[in-house]
């Protein structure tokens, strides 16, 4: 959705061979194994081509491959979905905005290490993930949001989610799970199979403050210096190391400051002449 979103600013900008171009573009779009020719054989057959008609179209046509038909309600998880949440209330009628947020620090923990679907580390940056982590709770400041906590859904599991599906107006029938969802695992495509490993696996608790012993005092104390009010807000308590060192706090800021714009340099190399996608995502307003 994002995709289609930021590269056809009207819909009037919208054709089919231009759509399946745009979406097969995407790595991870191309795992989902929907026939490129019997996606644009349907996209072909509407009547009238608009965001709502693409979208439709294509989740139609993955649920085919998942062998699902008439699901009771579609959930669509993605990158930059905060960012359309206008556009996407405009398309449909009554969606539902599903808000999972986690502790920043245990996202910049889970970051440091892991590589992305693009091949190159996360936001392994203490700058680049703490800012990052307090845009989106500007973004979706004043939104229709169902929001839930990491820390709550991995601890509380079952109760968690039997509000949610009641939130959502799941009937008793649609909460039965079946052996095809618990076998969701396998349709994870091979770009994406490192991020998810944990998947087919029960809650691990122990996960949610993972962090407190992974980072160092530094990382704890700087972080919570630059989302301190956002920790709070979202019930975060903050750890507040008092007699941190203030030779490693100097230390650790200069070393990610000066990696914050190695960051930066590599990325509009990479967008410009490797991804080429440079002007998509400033038009976007996503250029990390």
């Amino acid at each position: 959705m994002p995709l289609i979103l930021e590269n056809f600013e009207s819909e009037k900008d919208l054709t089919v061979d231009e759509v399946i171009q745009t979406i097969y573009s995407e790595p991870q779009f191309c795992e989902w194994g929907v026939s490129r020719e019997k996606l644009r054989a349907c996209l072909g057959e509407l009547e009238s081509i608009n965001y709502r008609s693409v979208f439709d179209t294509i989740i139609s046509e993955y649920l085919k491959v998942r062998g699902e038909v008439s699901p009771e309600l579609v959930v669509i998880k993605g990158p930059r979905l905060d960012i359309h949440l206008q556009s996407l209330i405009s398309i449909y009628e009554t969606p539902y905005f599903i808000n999972l947020i986690r502790d920043g620090r245990a996202v910049y923990n889970s970051k440091l290490e892991m590589i992305s679907v693009t091949g190159m580390k996360m936001s392994n940056n203490i700058f680049q993930a703490s800012l990052d982590w307090k845009k989106k709770f500007r973004r979706l400041a004043g939104q229709p949001l169902i929001t839930i906590r990491f820390e709550d859904l991995v601890v509380n599991t079952a109760e968690i989610v039997d509000q949610l599906f009641d939130a959502i107006r799941i009937s008793d029938r649609g909460r039965e799970i079946t052996g095809d969802q618990q076998d969701y695992h396998k349709l994870i495509g091979k770009k994406q199979i490192h991020l998810h490993t944990n998947v087919k696996s029960a809650p691990d608790k122990s996960i949610a403050v993972k962090w407190k012993n992974s980072l160092s005092d530094e990382e704890i104390w700087v972080y919570e210096q630059i989302c301190r009010k956002d920790l709070v807000e979202n019930g975060y308590e903050l750890v507040d190391k008092k007699n941190v060192s203030r030779s490693g706090v100097i230390c650790l800021l200069v070393r990610h400051g000066a990696h914050w714009i190695w960051l930066k340099v590599r990325n509009i190399y990479y967008y410009t002449f490797v991804d080429r996608s440079l002007m998509q995502k400033i038009k976007g307003k996503r250029f990390e």
